[in-house]
This record gives structure tokens, sequence and C-alpha cells, in this order.
């Protein structure tokens, strides 16, 4: 039997009995009763709790330290309209959290690999990247950013829909790559464009550097194309790359002298048209197409200029074509021009009122007619032509002899003259 048993029974023994115990007894029992329970093993409680709770504060700390992180952002600015991103972020080891943000025009996100984001179609905004490079976002682009690694210098962007613009620093590793359905762009210290025409349509075209453009077609075994600066190319599904160069720009038009700004209409009274622009397409020919024939050809200089002359052979409209030819014979596409030879002034300018030369009034009302479109003047000070080409306007007159000059002038710069006097009695 164990000392505690033989203490409970003892006690069981005392309670049954009616006795008093004498003090030396007492003290005895008393003494007994400390030392049995001095020699029992203590239990402590706050132990195993105080264990369970390091153990939780472990397992914490490990999954924190286990939780990936972001660390590294790319920053995205939209300028005008709204762009709706996607995004992901780790909470907790294997647990994230996940949303969408909209972002107006004037304001910023900072962006994580695998974020989706779609530009409103009358948006624009750009992605700077933590590599130096940039993208510019045109309207309704929808695009997930694929990786983003600055440690390698890699960076890859899937764009589903729209056009993008990048600008990549010349570094010696940096490596950027633009995704579509029908082919991917790779690049190394480059300025080039990007547009999704359709899921089996890709349009690349390069500004400075040079592009390397893969077709992801299995068909025809993935075939890819360098494109130098100034130059572009169609990737579509089924069909071959052909490389050929942009179409030119054109600085500005000039008319015997005469400096216009570029447009898509030009009349002129003058037969002879020279054209000057410029490419960033270098080694190459700038040619002056009318109806489809080469009319003028002239060589790019090494800083991208050209000169194209035109002279029209009779009145008219002339549809012209300037175009840049590749040495080994691609054509850009077309700019364009409508160029309307016109020599011919206002065949109509009338005087309708006052009818007689001599008038009484100090202050007498003008009125005629001309060409609708024309403009006029009255002794040099332009006069106000409505749409059917009748003009009215009020006008002192001095006492005596007034000589008055009509002129009507049309958009090519041909002008009718009308000259009488009106003598104020």
């Amino acid at each position: 039997m164990s000392l505690e048993q033989v203490v409970e029974e003892l006690l069981r023994a005392l309670a049954r009995e009616d006795v008093r115990l004498r003090p030396a007894f007492r003290v005895q029992l008393t003494e007994r009763l400390i030392a049995a329970m001095a020699a029992r093993p203590r239990v402590l409680w706050w132990r195993p709790v105080l264990a369970g709770a390091v153990a939780l504060l472990v397992l914490a700390i490990a999954g924190w330290l286990l939780t990936p992180r972001v660390t590294h952002w790319a920053t995205l600015a939209v300028q005008d309209g709204v762009a709706w991103v996607t995004w992901q972020r780790p909470l907790y080891f294997r647990w994230t959290r996940s949303g969408t943000a909209q972002v107006s025009g004037g304001q910023e996100f900072l962006l994580a690999e695998k974020d989706r984001l779609t530009l409103s179609p009358d948006g624009q905004g750009s992605i700077a990247f933590p590599d130096g490079s940039q993208l510019r976002l045109m309207g309704a682009t929808a695009l997930t950013l694929a990786e983003m690694n600055p440690a390698q210098m890699t960076t890859r962007a899937r764009v589903e829909a729209g056009e993008v613009w990048a600008e990549v620093p010349s570094l010696p590793d940096l490596f950027f790559e633009i995704q579509t359905p029908a082919a991917t762009v790779r690049v190394r210290g480059t300025v080039f464009r990007t547009r999704v025409l359709a899921a089996d349509h890709t349009y690349s075209a390069t500004d400075e550097g040079t592009t390397q453009v893969t077709l992801l077609d299995p068909a025809q075994g993935y075939p890819s194309v360098e494109v130098p600066a100034g130059y572009e190319v169609d990737a579509i599904i089924g069909q071959p790359l052909r490389v050929r160069p942009q179409a030119p720009s054109i600085d500005h038009l000039s008319l015997n002298g005469l400096t216009v700004g570029a447009q898509a209409f030009v009349t002129s009274n003058r037969s002879s048209l020279e054209i000057s622009g410029r490419t960033i397409a270098r080694h190459c020919d700038a040619l002056l197409l009318v109806r489809g024939s080469v009319v003028d050809r002239a060589p790019v200089t090494p800083e991208g200029e050209f000169t194209l002359r035109f002279r029209a052979p009779a009145e008219g409209e002339y549809p012209i074509c300037i175009a840049v030819e590749a040495p080994n014979g691609p054509l850009s596409p077309c700019l364009f021009l409508t160029y309307h030879y016109d020599a011919t002034p206002p065949g109509v300018l009338r005087l309708l009122a006052p009818t007689m030369p001599e008038v009484s009034e100090e202050i007498v009302t003008i009125q005629g007619e001309t060409e609708a479109g024309a403009m006029v003047r009255l002794n040099g000070e332009m006069v106000s032509v409505d749409q059917a080409g009748v003009f009215t306007v009020r006008w002192r007159l001095q006492p005596g002899e007034n000589p008055i000059t009509l002129e009507s002038c049309d958009e090519a710069g041909n002008c009718a003259r009308l000259e009488f006097v009106l003598i104020r009695r």
C-alpha cells in the first residue's frame, strides 16, 4: 500500500472515531502529513501549455518565412480613360488574396507578376518596369505580366488585344519579350510597336535597334525574321513572314517655295509640287506614285531625308502615293495625298447693290455674289460670304468719288477682281 493510501485510510478511520486527539499525537499527525505531501511528485500544469504555445509560434514563423513575397513591382500610370487590374497577392504560406482594382486617369497602381490589366477604348497609359523598360498602352489593350525578373534582366508581357509601344534600354543582358496569340517579339535595346489585329494576325514595327519576330505557326516550323529599324512585319498564321519598310512621314510640302502643313487634300494653282519627307528606314529609295505609276524616285539620305517632285500635266485631282522601297524590293505602305491642281479663277463675281453709281447716303449696303466657298475682300478687308456665295457689307463713303475693289479668291489661290467707283453726292 502506498503512502497516499495509508494516509487516506488513517483519515477515514479517525473520522469514524469520536475521540479527542492528544496534543502530541496531533503534532505527530501534522508532521507526517507534511512529509507525505513533500514526498509527492509535483505536477506543473503550465509547462505543457507553454510548450504548445511555443510550438504554435514556431509554426507561425515558419509559415510566414515560407510565404512567397512580391519583391519586384512595375508602375502602371493611366493618363486617360480607365484601366481594370486583376491582381493576386500572397497572404500566408500557400493562401493568397485577389481582387480587381479600377485605375482612372491621373492615377497609378503597382503591378506584380501575373497581374492582368484591361484599358478602356478611350484610354492611354504606360508601365514602367524595374529594369528601365517602358510600355505605352493604347486604347482597348489587354495584357498580362507573364514574367518580371530584374535579377535575370528578363521581362515578358503577354498582349491579348490592343497595341503597345515598347522602349527597352540598351543594356548588355537585358531581355524583353512581347507575346501575342500569333507571334513573339524579342528585343535587346530597342524601340518598337506591336499591335494585335486578330487572334491569328500580329503587326510589329521597329523604330530603333532590331527585333526578332517569331510566328507561332507549328505548320511552318515557327519561322523567325529580324526586323531592323524602319521596317515592319505582319505575322499572320498560315502566311510567310514578309519584312517591308515602314510608311514614311511627311515633314512639309513645298509648293514653289510656299510651305504648307502636310494634309490629305492639297489644292494649289501651281502645277509643280515638291514633297520633302523623312523616314527611319535606311539605304532605301523614296518613290512618288500617281495612279500606280512611279513618277519620281529619290534616294534616302543617311539622315533619313528625301525630296520628291511632281508636275501636274493639266488641271484636276491627282492621287499621290509616297512610299519607300527597300533594296531587296519590298515596298512600304503608301502615305496618300490628293493634289488638286486648279489654275482657273472664280467664274462668278458680280455686284447686286447698289444698282446706281451715285448715292446720297453716307453708309451704303454693298451686296454681291461669287462662287460658293470663295473668299471675298472689299478694298483689302475680308467680307463674310454665306454658303450660296452671297455677301453683304455696310460700307462708309467719303464725299465724292470712292474707288471700290472686290476680290474673290478660291481655295487654290486663283482670284477674280471687280473694280468700280461709288459717288456720294
